[in-house]
């Protein structure tokens, strides 16, 4: 054994400090105060945390990759942009919460389970061991199981969490395994000397490429991925809707982040095997996703569905595995945080006016109403749909760009032919907001909603931003994809 120590970069960790600490300071100190004051205390705390992590990650996007702690982190500008993701993600969350009666006997819990989420999410973004990634996803799971059952008063949040635990654990059981049997066949857990361990012998040995399917589904549960979505729509329907709107969000990237990481670092040899297993997940998302949104009429499950399909253009672009294809994944991902933040932050309004979960027909005549917010839920609408000028629209041109480049121009045609069947349920929230015909349903409870109305505008303003001028996102997601891809 050597005896060579190993080197530890606190810098490589700070996020997670930050985030971590901060969380403990709130338990800790909300003890002691009034209700009020410590969710409001608490909740600018984790603005504070939350801005100065996303800071740290920024200051370091251009850093030359490194390795920390034994080659178990990756520091490199494709996770600090992941990174980065996530804490937005979580700012915004933090904003739609603030004013929610439901959450306010529990804001000090909320908020330190967020940046415990958020540390997760964080760590997991930069992983490169199995080890780590699974310490990271357990850490973040854990913190998301308690918030979709939150609201312990509620049935449908218990019901939601409790789904989410059980399917949750499966897919981290499938996710360990997988990584035992690829250490098995490779003797090493950090993803570069996995890769190097293959470089030799046999590729697709049996032992390894049962482990490369088991992580598969592991990071497919993670994903919202059919066939693994089963909890998606009862957990996002059943959580609170900005833990909802956290989830779409930072759930999905850091999952598509490491899903991406794994399969182009240490696997990039079985390739042609791993395309085909992502090609089926691809199909089965477009058409369980499409044929479950058709049916919906509460706008949570009908985006939860959405977040399914979407799950199938995100994994083209891991599927292209190119540095064409890193670009386009973490151009989309941002655009997809943005439309998915801004929606639920619109959907959580309505909910609050009305008391209860919102249907689509709640929305009836609301334009003429709220106008302002509901042109910013009809550029949302249009941009998950793929409509130009959003963002929403050149994020699929540009995933479906890296699929034909690398020979899957397959993929391509199936994401067209779901984009299609997807503006059946989408434009349907706009023609309800803009019906002239419809009575304007009643507010139980009007009033204003400042911080949700300023999470929806600039959300909504990143859509079309960067829908119309992308050139400064893409220039960015093109310094991260070169970091992984080289």
């Amino acid at each position: 054994m050597s005896d060579i120590p190993i080197p530890i970069s606190f810098s490589a960790i700070a996020p997670e400090i930050v985030l971590l600490a901060t969380a403990s300071v709130i338990l800790v100190v909300g003890v002691f105060l009034p209700g009020e004051l410590a969710r409001r205390l608490s909740a600018a705390a984790s603005v504070i945390a939350l801005g100065a992590a996303a800071a740290v990650s920024a200051t370091q996007f251009e850093d030359t990759a490194r390795y920390a702690f034994d080659h178990t982190l990756r520091i490199d500008a494709f996770g600090q942009g992941g990174r980065m993701l996530i804490f937005v993600s979580g700012l915004l969350a933090v904003c739609v919460a603030f004013g929610m009666r439901d959450l306010r006997e529990r804001g000090v819990e909320y908020h330190a389970l967020l940046l415990a989420a958020c540390a997760g999410m964080s760590l997991l973004a930069v992983a490169n061991s199995f080890v780590t990634t699974f310490v990271a996803l357990e850490l973040f799971s854990i913190c998301l199981y308690v918030l979709v059952a939150i609201e312990t008063d509620d049935l449908l949040s218990l019901e939601g969490g409790l789904k989410y635990l059980i399917v949750g654990s499966v897919g981290a059981a499938f996710l360990l395994y997988g990584a035992a049997l690829a250490y098995g066949a490779t003797g090493a857990l950090e993803f570069d000397r996995m890769r190097a361990a293959l470089s030799h012998g046999d590729p697709h040995g049996v032992l390894l490429m049962a482990g490369i399917a088991f992580v598969l589904v592991g990071l497919g549960f993670k994903a919202n991925a059919a066939p693994f979505h089963m909890w998606t729509p009862d957990a996002y329907e059943g959580a609170p809707t900005p833990v909802t709107a956290f989830m779409s969000a930072a759930t999905k990237a850091v999952a598509l982040v490491i899903a991406l990481r794994v399969l182009v670092t240490a696997f990039p040899r079985q390739s042609d095997v791993w395309e085909i297993g992502l090609a089926g997940i691809i199909f089965a998302c477009f058409i369980a996703g499409n044929l479950g949104a058709l049916r919906q009429s509460n706008v949570k499950r009908l985006l939860a569905y959405s977040t399914v399909a979407h799950s199938g253009f995100l994994l083209t672009a891991v599927a292209a595995h190119s540095a064409l294809g890193g670009r386009a994944l973490l151009y989309y991902l941002t655009i997809y945080a943005a439309m998915n933040v801004g929606a639920f932050a619109i959907v959580a309004m309505r909910e609050r006016e009305i008391g209860r979960p919102a249907e689509i027909r709640d929305f009836a005549g609301w334009g003429y109403r709220r106008p302002f917010v509901s042109i910013a839920m009809v550029v949302f609408m249009l941009s998950l749909a793929g409509f130009p000028p959003t963002g929403g629209f050149l994020g699929k041109l540009y995933i479906w760009s890296a699929a034909v480049a690398n020979g899957q121009t397959y993929l391509a045609i199936a994401g067209a032919i779901a984009t299609v069947v997807g503006l059946v349920y989408y434009l349907r929230v706009p023609f309800a907001l803009f019906d002239r015909d419809a009575a304007v349903p009643a507010a139980a409870r009007p009033a204003n909603f400042p911080l949700d109305a300023g999470v929806t505008v600039v959300t909504a303003v990143v859509v079309l931003g960067f829908g119309i001028i992308p050139s400064p996102l893409i220039d960015l997601a093109r310094t991260a994809s070169s970091s992984l891809f080289g």
